[in-house]
């Protein structure tokens, strides 16, 4: 008997299959472009990249509808994967995915950076999607590779 050793999804498969979740079942729109247009009203935008540098990244794909939830259909949600966050990330003043930027007509409002507890990210919703429009930040260069003080 001969036993057949194959390798698993990578992290970039875990991501799509992920983003497809996201798309199906929670009614994200996937951004594929470097300057896309959103719709009026409130949108959310979650920001990606490959979960090999970020595993919070996969976890953000699972915690951002359930917090989204209770809003119903008054917020659009969106998804950049890690082909055009990096672009979307410097326009917005992000330095590390995940992040979601929350903007209004197209204003932009703030951005949740990295996982919190759950009572943070209500308390920051609210705060963000109440609040008026801030300026845009300045764009900023992006950090690929490993966290600061993160071991090699």
């Amino acid at each position: 008997m001969s036993l057949t050793l194959t390798a698993g999804p990578s992290s970039l498969d875990r991501l799509e299959t992920a983003i497809g979740r996201l798309v199906q079942k929670h009614a994200f729109t996937r951004v594929d472009r470097e300057r896309p247009e959103f719709p009026a009203g409130l949108t959310a935008l979650l920001l990606t990249e490959d979960p090999q540098r970020n595993p919070e990244v996969l976890d953000a794909c699972v915690i951002l509808p359930e917090a989204l939830k209770p809003l119903g259909d008054s917020v659009a949600r969106a998804v950049a994967g890690p082909e055009t966050a990096p672009a979307l990330m410097q326009r917005y003043g992000v330095a590390r995915a995940p992040a979601v930027v929350f903007l209004r007509d197209g204003d932009y409002l703030g951005v949740l950076a990295g996982i919190r507890d759950w009572s943070e990210y209500q308390t920051e919703l609210s705060r963000l999607l109440n609040g008026p429009a801030q300026p845009k930040p300045i764009g900023i260069p992006v950090r690929s590779g490993p966290a600061q003080g993160a071991c090699a």
